[in-house]
């Protein structure tokens, strides 16, 4: 055992002590492997936390069970394997479509490489991405000596060239950190009530500040006068001290970049795998040779595990367990666009110490109209748990709305996402320490969309290292044609359109204003990418039908009405999410019986 694994042990055993169970253990290249039974769930993570938290440790393999625990098993997928098909040789075989693998895929597209991307749902960006307030952070939120913090940096300067070339809305709206009374809750009981002013003024917006300097983000500044604080967002409530300006935070569309992405990458030649789950891998000794999913196998030389909340299960597959997964939810609420006029920037109140395990969530414009507010962040067993309950609705709302009191609670929908958070709380990107030919690209939790550009990049650089031969293509296409957007064009631009092809005057969603000859062009551009499951869910990302105020129940018939027709099957056969989750069951005519 080397030092730095003896050093690790010593400091797992004294976390251990604390904790009246017996935990077993052993350290392996930076990487802690634990086992043993808790009681809890709490203490299975609470142990996970504390052992990742431990400097020099790469990785925690948590193995420990708690009662009541679900099955953490891999599943026995030997059916779902077409027996010896082959599906194609490639260089690179990307797991997981989400924003960090459409990323990976759109600039390894660069290159003279074969490349796949495979992905165990229908669609593009049907996981962990659909479900984030689509912020790109600054990095100034982040723990110092992280490598998310580093990425993040890096990822946002990306974004302007980025977000141009696919043609995707992107927007720096700029955040608005708010110090107020509240900030600092230990410290206003212990100093008096005006040094604790001073400190609030003076000293904390000081040393943020001085921790974006550090990290080379310009452009931030104090704001200690209330009023242009007010001037800049007037429904704030008026007990705010002061406020630091972070003008680099953006905003976009997280399943609009990802499908942009993977246009772009298709464009570019890489072959995509929808519907297509990893199941196994082929393997001489310990060096990759090939996929195994549902489909059949892909042989390759490298694989990119960019499967987020399952990239430990992946990674187990691939006999190269490094670290352990551990679900955090994030509960969020949509509102209606008419209040589009009551914020202009991200606003989050600055606390010390801040929520546990979060950045603590904020308000926010979106780039289509509409104002968020959330996340929250709970660590939850299920990888699947996306319910929303009262309370949590609750905690958002008040906790947000003593920030804009006059804020009309026109609430259109709320959804829950969950992030794949590794037991060390940063990224995990690197070669895997057992298998040659085997990348991780885990743990990808906030700010892994702000990061993602950068992720890309360090990931082409690992495969550099790695020995693949990166040879940039004389015709890679930077460029995207996007799709047309009714809603957004002028009466002329509209009259134009009308008189070539009556469909776009036939308005099939009418709070977001989408034509059926938009709904039309997203099955086109569904299929063109090698999407065959085609879903409503995977259109209503594409033109926001479904997403305005009423949520579907004026227009969600009409896009499957029209989805029917095009692929020649019943409505009832229309997939909402996936190809088991149909819109109806059975022959109608049953019921007429």
């Amino acid at each position: 055992m080397s030092f730095k694994d003896r050093l690790i042990s010593f400091f797992v055993g004294r976390v251990l002590s604390r904790f009246p169970y017996d935990i077993s253990f052993c350290v392996r290249e930076g990487i802690v492997f634990l086992e043993g039974k808790v009681n809890s769930y709490d203490d299975y993570l609470n142990i996970g936390l504390e052992v990742g938290a431990i400097r020099g440790v790469e990785g925690v393999v948590n193995n420990i069970v708690w009662r009541q625990q679900e099955d953490n098993s891999l599943p026995d997928d030997v059916d779902k394997i077409e027996s010896n098909r082959v599906l194609g040789k490639f260089d690179v075989v990307i797991i997981g479509a989400g924003i960090t693998g459409a990323m990976i895929a759109r600039e390894l597209s660069k290159y003279k490489l074969k490349i796949a991307l495979v992905e165990k749902n229908p669609d593009v960006a049907m996981g962990v991405t659909k479900a984030n307030n689509g912020l790109i952070h600054s990095g100034i939120e982040e723990k110092l000596g992280k490598l998310k913090t580093k990425l993040c940096v890096e990822g946002n300067r990306l974004y302007d060239e980025l977000t141009r070339e696919l043609g995707v809305k992107f927007k720096r709206i700029g955040g608005l950190w708010l110090i107020s009374e509240r900030s600092m809750p230990s410290l206003r009981k212990t100093l008096p009530r005006f040094l604790y002013l001073f400190v609030l003024r003076y000293i904390l917006p000081s040393i943020i500040v001085l921790k974006a300097a550090y990290l080379g983000v310009k452009g931030v500044r104090i704001i200690r006068n209330v009023k242009e604080i007010l001037g800049l967002e007037p429904y704030l409530h008026g007990d705010i001290v002061a406020a630091v300006y972070v003008p680099i935070i953006g905003i976009v569309d997280p399943y609009e970049l990802a499908i942009a992405l993977v246009e772009n990458a298709v464009d570019n030649g890489v072959k995509t795998f929808f519907d297509c789950e990893v199941v196994g891998f082929v393997k001489t000794d310990s060096t990759i040779r090939g996929v195994i999913t549902s489909r059949g196998i892909i042989y390759c030389s490298f694989v990119i595990n960019a499967a987020g909340l399952y990239a430990d299960k992946v990674s187990e597959l691939a006999g190269a367990r490094e670290y352990t997964i551990h679900p955090r939810k994030g509960v969020l609420i949509v509102f209606d666009k008419s209040l589009s006029e009551y914020v202009g920037h991200e606003l989050a109140e600055i606390e010390i110490p801040r929520p546990e395990r979060t950045k603590g969530g904020g308000i926010n414009p979106t780039v289509c109209g509409n104002v968020i507010w959330g996340p929250t962040a709970v660590e939850v067993p299920r990888r699947d748990d996306v319910s929303v309950s009262l309370e949590e609705l609750r905690i958002i709302v008040e906790r947000f709305h003593k920030l804009l009191p006059d804020f009309p609670l026109k609430i259109i929908r709320y959804f829950a996402g969950v992030r794949p958070a590794t037991f060390t709380e940063d990224f995990i990107i690197r070669p895997a320490k057992w298998v040659k030919g085997f990348i991780h690209v885990a743990g990808i939790q906030s700010p892994g969309l702000a990061a993602s550009p950068a992720i890309a990049r360090m990931v082409v650089q690992i495969l550099r290292r790695e020995g693949l031969v990166l040879s940039l293509k004389d015709d890679f296409k930077p460029h995207r044609d996007p799709p047309i957007h009714f809603s957004e064009l002028n009466y002329e631009e509209r009259q134009r359109l009308i008189e070539k092809d009556s469909r776009w005057g036939n308005i099939i969603c009418q709070c977001e204003m989408v034509s059926e000859a938009e709904i039309v062009s997203a099955i086109e551009r569904m299929k063109k990418i090698g999407v065959e499951t085609i879903t409503l869910e995977g259109i209503k990302f594409r033109t926001r039908a479904m997403m305005g105020r009423c949520q579907g129940s004026f227009c969600l018939i009409k896009v499957a009405s029209i989805v029917s027709r095009y692929l020649g099957i019943d409505i009832w056969n229309v997939c909402f999410r996936g190809r088991d989750d149909k819109l109806g069951i059975g022959d109608i005519n049953i019921l007429l019986t």
